[in-house]
């Protein structure tokens, strides 16, 4: 079985477990390239590696902003210990493992007694007539056999009924697999269970889960070895497999593994897909007295073939929570279409950039700084607050993405990732809606005793270079270059309430607003005037593109 993650997000008291299945294990903030994704500004983007070392992890922090912490100590390097408690951001990891048995594969030839049935084979019996035709059995021990298979067929149906009341609400393979092996020792004399899976990132199988009927065996860790011919005969035909005169077949009499395990019969049945084989389920018996029979091999079918269905909707479920991370991360930043362009194709979003035209907002609160001055600290981040979380939403609106945060001001791009036609539209119609929406938020701030605020904006149209900028701890999506200074200048033109744009925005919007030219003038970083054009908002009707 993995050793496994409890993670809890300390100020949401959220708690989830995640499986360390992979040889390493990367966590962070970005979605692209992480494995555990934690939503957290105080987490680096790649924030630390965990990796496997035999039976254990090795925790690499990866040059973080913060810090990664064991126990309450901060480490480069750790190796971790069962129940260690690694700390990154807000977020507790609770380290854990369970001891497994170490499975050897051995080359083991098979017994004269073999029965192998498909799933789909037993499966269909089992949906046929309980009740058979008792009136055209002659003897008395053919009606107890058939009654004896009839009960078969209903302890079946309520074992998959049961199993499957289990599966409806629970995701954890470990409880699943738990709940299956409860179920195995009850209704079969199999001493020994064991579950191997195929993980995503390699084809081969792994240990899972390792049960023993005894529990001094499952205490001791016992050594375990496995028939390498009954796994390739399972995996390659996808059938369950019986075999229940292991030790009497003179083909594995000098077979140590068989001496020493004692085992006299053996099942396996796979774990399937529609389009995969997903691991095995093996089980082995040591009684003489009680062999596992084709009867047990049929039970253990169905039930492979209802957690089959199990594994999938958990690999769906982790998934989907993968993706909710991902989501409530990126969501804060950047608009649906963006955030769904990354999940679809993280790969493509990584350090460096492209050359682009985009079109660059840039916005500031007018008088800031004198506002500033009347109010105590906390205040004023309320008063940020609320501008900020009336007025982004804006952005997302119209395709932009917010690209940051700067004390009163924010930067904002569109026509990124992908170029997009209307850019320069979207973003004065984005400019034009903000306005409107702080003089609809300054009756808010009255009413709190919030003194009431007004804003400048700049726009402007032109190349910039656009994608991950930064380091591999910590990066930005972002856009550089003059294209992106030129629209910094002009916000700090606007007066209150004003929207100042380029000509080159001008050009790119087309005729949807009208525009006054305000001059020519000479801005920093530009060897000639520049010409500048204000939006005139004021006087829109009912037909502007505010409210199509």
């Amino acid at each position: 079985m993995p050793a496994k993650l409890l993670v809890t997000n300390m100020a949401s008291g959220r708690e989830f477990h995640f499986d360390l299945v992979r040889p390493e294990t990367h966590i962070g903030r970005a979605v692209e390239n992480n494995d555990l994704i934690l939503n957290d500004e105080k987490i680096s983007r790649w924030h630390a590696l965990l990796r496997r070392v035999g039976n254990t992890h090795l925790l690499i922090d990866l040059n973080s902003a913060n810090g990664t912490f064991v126990n309450g100590k901060q480490i480069k390097e750790h190796l971790l210990a069962d129940k260690d408690t690694i700390s990154v951001g807000s977020y507790s990891l609770f380290y854990y493992q369970e001891t497994i048995s170490s499975i050897q594969v051995q080359d083991i030839k098979l017994g004269h007694t073999i029965v192998m049935r498909t799933p789909s084979e037993y499966m269909s019996s089992l949906s046929g007539p309980l009740v058979a035709d008792l009136s055209a059995l002659n003897t008395k021990d053919e009606l107890l056999s058939e009654l004896t298979t009839l009960k078969k067929k209903a302890e079946t149906l309520v074992n998959i009924f049961e199993l499957n009341k289990l599966l409806s609400s629970v995701f954890s393979l470990e409880n699943i697999f738990e709940k299956l092996s409860e179920m195995i020792f009850r209704l079969t004399p199999a001493d020994r269970f064991i579950v191997l899976l195929k993980h995503s990132f390699s084809d081969e199988l792994q240990p899972f889960m390792s049960k023993f009927r005894e529990e001094e065996d499952q205490q001791s860790g016992a050594n375990i070895s496995i028939s390498k011919t009954v796994l390739d005969t399972v995996l390659k035909d996808r059938v369950s497999l019986l075999s229940s005169d292991a030790q009497a077949d003179s083909r594995l009499a000098m077979a140590h593994s068989i001496i020493l395990d004692r085992i006299h019969s053996i099942i396996c049945a796979p774990l399937l897909s529609q389009d995969a084989v997903l691991g095995v389920i093996y089980l082995d018996c040591h009684n003489q007295l009680q062999l596992l029979e084709a009867a047990d091999m049929e039970l253990l079918n169905a039930l492979a073939a209802t957690v089959s269905m199990a594994i999938d909707n958990a690999t769906t479920h982790k998934q989907l929570v993968k993706e909710a991370l991902a989501r409530e991360t990126y969501g804060r930043f950047m608009p649906e279409h963006v955030v769904n362009e990354i999940l679809a194709n993280p790969g493509a979003f990584s350090l460096g950039g492209t050359n682009q035209e985009v079109t660059v907002l840039f916005s500031d609160i007018r008088g800031f700084t004198s506002i500033a001055e009347t109010m105590p600290p906390e205040t004023l981040i309320q008063l940020l607050n609320k501008y900020f979380s009336s007025v982004t939403p804006l952005i997302f609106k119209h395709h932009g993405l917010l690209d940051k945060y700067m004390g009163d001001g924010m930067m904002a791009l569109f026509g990124v990732p992908q170029p997009q036609d209307d850019a320069a539209l979207n973003a004065v119609t984005a400019a034009v809606e903000m306005i409107r929406q702080v003089q609809r938020l300054n009756n808010d701030l009255k009413n709190d005793g919030l003194p009431e605020i007004s804003i400048g904006i700049g726009i402007n149209t032109g190349k910039a270079t656009v994608g991950y900028i930064g380091s591999e701890q910590r990066t930005d999506y972002s856009a550089v270059g003059d294209a992106v200074n030129l629209a910094a200048r002009l916000e700090k033109q606007a007066q209150a309430s004003q929207i100042v744009i380029s000509e080159t925005t001008l050009k790119n919007m087309g005729s949807v607003y009208p525009v006054r030219f305000l001059d020519e003038r000479e801005i920093k970083g530009k060897k000639d005037p520049v010409r500048l054009y204000e939006v005139i908002w004021q006087n829109l009707g009912l037909t502007s593109p505010l409210t199509k």
